[in-house]
């Protein structure tokens, strides 16, 4: 299957060795990132870790801004949680908007 074509399902886990074929990350750059509190995939080791579904979503962007920027694993994970607080904004502007009288 074509990486572009995967079929997201929210109750979808993705083994670590997935998320890197998918994604364009290296399995030590995902690793650093889960290190760097990126990712919380469930397992004990790398080995056992899977990622939920949306994890993909991340890694995609994650590996976009290391070619376009040529970023580290570091900057990746601040980066990663600044767009997922933009993203937490965004839903609340959205939801508050709904509120207002029309």
């Amino acid at each position: 299957m074509e990486p572009d074509l995967i079929l997201l399902v929210a109750q979808t886990r993705i083994a670590l060795a997935e998320l890197a074929e998918a994604s364009g990350l290296t399995r030590a750059e995902i690793i650093e990132l889960v290190e760097y509190g990126a990712f919380a995939p469930q397992g004990a080791a790398p080995e056992a870790w899977t990622f939920p579904a949306d994890a993909l979503v991340q890694a995609r962007a994650a590996a976009r801004l290391r070619a376009d920027f040529e970023l580290e694993p570091p900057s990746l994970a601040l980066l990663l949680a600044y767009r997922e607080r933009i993203d937490e904004l965004e839903t609340l502007v959205r939801e508050l908007e709904c509120q207002l009288p029309r």
